[in-house]
């Protein structure tokens, strides 16, 4: 199952200072062979999905949702989910993942209580600001990063003000083992190539490696070192598509002990060695 967005190789649409990172922006579907198979958010995200057009379907977290013109979709970090409608009658959506950074929290906006489905009262205000994001997105110049950040929290603000989420009065202690979870991740993103231990891992964000493997596995759905073994291979594919480095190079690079451990298990995980994953994608 996908993570969705993969933070390591998926570059961001937009990135802020003040915290936002912004990953998908945008309207999307409108067309038949649109679906989304099933995939989990990455933790540190919230999805936003109104229907502009038509009529769509979800499952989260098993749920079947129904969704129609002017339903506005929530799901939040960690979900599994998937998207997908009639092809007789393609929707078209209007979705964002994102997430707002402040202090040592990950996502602001994870810690309200946000409904899963929404029924706006005034779908066409809400393409409007969507549609002020959009136009900032195409400005070119040296206030381009200023505009789109100005536009993304007139947008949030907009959004917050309509759907009125309360704080979460339950729940603040798990999030802050997300937080956790969620720098733990980063941290171990910045050391792919050395030798991590969970012992280590778990010090990193102040846990014992029982508590830490346990909220890990819960929030990620992978035990950590099943989640670090993908990371490296996900990196080790990205390497070996874009750039020229031997099978050796990518090994020492992404934290495998030698090529030949790279190549087994890489050929394990995607059903082909690295050199000819290499060919058949190049």
């Amino acid at each position: 199952m996908p993570i969705l967005p993969y933070r390591h190789e998926m570059k961001p649409a937009f990135e802020s200072e003040s915290g936002l990172h912004v990953h998908w922006f945008g309207r999307y579907a409108g067309n038949s062979e649109w679906k989304v198979a099933t995939s989990r958010l990455a933790a540190d995200m919230i999805l936003f999905v109104f229907v502009e057009e038509e009529q769509s379907q979800a499952i989260i977290n098993g749920v079947p949702i129904a969704l129609k013109t002017g339903d506005l979709l929530v799901i939040k970090g960690a979900d599994e989910f998937e998207l997908t409608h009639d092809p007789d009658r393609p929707h078209r959506n209007l979705a964002t993942a994102l997430a707002l950074k402040q202090g040592g929290v990950m996502n602001q906006l994870l810690h309200r209580n946000f409904k899963r489905k929404y029924r706006l009262r005034e779908p066409d205000v809400y393409v409007a600001e969507f549609e002020k994001v959009l136009t900032s997105f195409a400005q070119v110049g040296p206030f381009r990063d200023l505009a789109i950040s100005g536009a993304i929290m007139q947008w949030l603000a907009y959004l917050l003000q309509t759907l009125r989420p309360p704080m979460a009065r339950t729940g603040l202690e798990i999030r802050s083992a997300v937080d956790r979870v969620l720098a733990a991740e980063a941290w171990a993103m910045s050391r792919l190539n050395e030798v991590i231990t969970i012992e280590a891992w778990a010090r990193s964000v102040r846990l014992n490696s029982d508590y830490f493997a346990r909220i890990f596995k819960r929030e990620t759905g992978k035990r950590p070192m099943e989640w670090l073994n993908e990371r490296r291979l996900q990196m080790a594919a990205q390497l070996l598509c874009n750039t020229l480095k031997t099978v050796a190079e990518v090994a020492e690079v992404c934290g495998f002990a030698n090529p030949f451990y790279l190549s087994r298990t890489f050929k394990k995980h995607f059903g082909a060695a690295p050199q000819n994953y290499r060919r058949r994608l190049g």
